[in-house]
């Protein structure tokens, strides 16, 4: 025997089913809602907190290691702690201009061609595959060919960057002559900084090799002392540039 409701009684489960399915295209709706400005501001903001948020764990580390009170083993943990985290802001910068780039464009500041998007993305893939070189392949040629490499690239970079600054600062270039273009002239100053704090700390790694066989003597400690010292002062210019680079992107006032 069949039961049939009353025809007035309510058909709840259609009401719920209703419901669900409006919950459900609106939670579609959402996600549809997400534009391309939204995943480069995104993947921008996560870049900038990865490159100077790790710099400055690498910051602390590095002023450790040059402690000659502390023992050997300590200093080395800190050395090799300073270079390991080292990895995420060179990442960080090795995407940060490609994905600047996606960023403007997607807001309407520039229109890149399809060309020269592709050319950022291989520079920027490129500088990628140098940094994992050189610490994947530590100590081998492989290595030393990545660190080079990765140097020159920068210099490209900077003369490339700088040109186009100053084109769009002066009103010739292909970014507006206003805050745009001022951020892409500094960033090209990056490079500098870069290419500098290397340099400076390169006399890091052989002096903690003869600290390990001889143990401390006051020109060795001065030798590590000056090569972190020299390179904090191109640490510091590059937090100044990087935060005034980041005010220009966000405030712009000009």
């Amino acid at each position: 025997r069949v039961v049939r409701a009353p025809r007035d009684a309510p058909d709840t489960g259609v009401a719920c089913d209703h419901r669900g399915t409006a919950r459900h295209r609106a939670e579609l709706g959402n996600l549809t809602m997400i534009s391309a400005v939204d995943v480069w501001t995104f993947v921008h903001i996560l870049l900038f907190v990865y490159w100077l948020g790790a710099d400055l764990g690498v910051f602390i580390a590095a002023q450790a290691a040059k402690r000659s009170t502390l023992t050997y083993p300590q200093r080395s943990t800190a050395l090799q702690l300073a270079l390991k985290v080292d990895v995420a802001p060179r990442l960080s910068f090795a995407l940060m201009f490609a994905c600047g780039l996606e960023l403007a464009a997607a807001k309407g500041f520039v229109e890149p061609a399809g060309w020269q998007r592709a050319l950022a993305w291989a520079a920027s893939i490129a500088w990628v595959g140098f940094v994992i070189g050189m610490v994947r392949f530590e100590g081998r040629p492989v290595a030393a060919f990545c660190k080079h490499a990765n140097e020159w690239l920068h210099i490209a970079l900077f003369v490339v960057f700088g040109a186009l600054g100053l084109a769009s600062v002066a009103g010739y270039g292909p970014f507006p002559a206003d805050w745009l273009g001022w951020k892409v002239l500094l960033f090209a100053l990056i490079f500098v900084c870069g290419i500098m704090i290397d340099r400076r700390f390169a006399p890091m790694a052989p002096a903690f090799a003869q600290l390990a066989a001889t143990g401390s003597t006051p020109e060795l400690e001065r030798t590590i002392t000056k090569a972190v010292d020299e390179a904090v002062h191109w640490v510091l210019a590059l937090y100044a540039l990087v935060i005034v680079i980041a005010f220009l992107g966000t405030a712009r006032p000009f």
